[in-house]
């Protein structure tokens, strides 16, 4: 089953702008990246669809941790959830479609 990703997600009342950045990995060592005060999750565009899945999950956690949890959780604890959340997915046969993301 295909989830289109929105290129706008709400999350709490904030309006989350998902997107595409070149290089990220390359410049940040990082994959994605949340950017709270700016309601941004950059997905850097190299990557596979699963390592993308994998990072949006995990990016949308920071935003979720930040504004339920008062962002309590660690890098590991995240890493560990999304993980686990990417691996139920993708065993429930769960894709994610990136075709509106720019």
């Amino acid at each position: 089953m295909k989830v289109k990703i929105q290129p706008v997600i709400k999350i709490d009342g904030h309006w989350v702008k998902i997107f595409y950045e070149d290089n990220l990995s390359d410049y940040h060592g990082k994959y994605g990246q949340s950017r709270f005060a700016e309601c941004e999750i950059a997905i850097d565009r190299s990557i596979s669809d699963s390592c993308k899945m994998q990072t949006i999950i995990h990016e949308l956690l920071h935003f979720i941790d930040n504004t339920y949890n008062n962002y309590r959780l660690e890098e590991a604890e995240t890493d560990a959830l999304a993980t686990g959340i990417h691996t139920l997915l993708v065993d429930m046969g769960v894709e994610f479609d990136w075709s509106d993301i720019k």
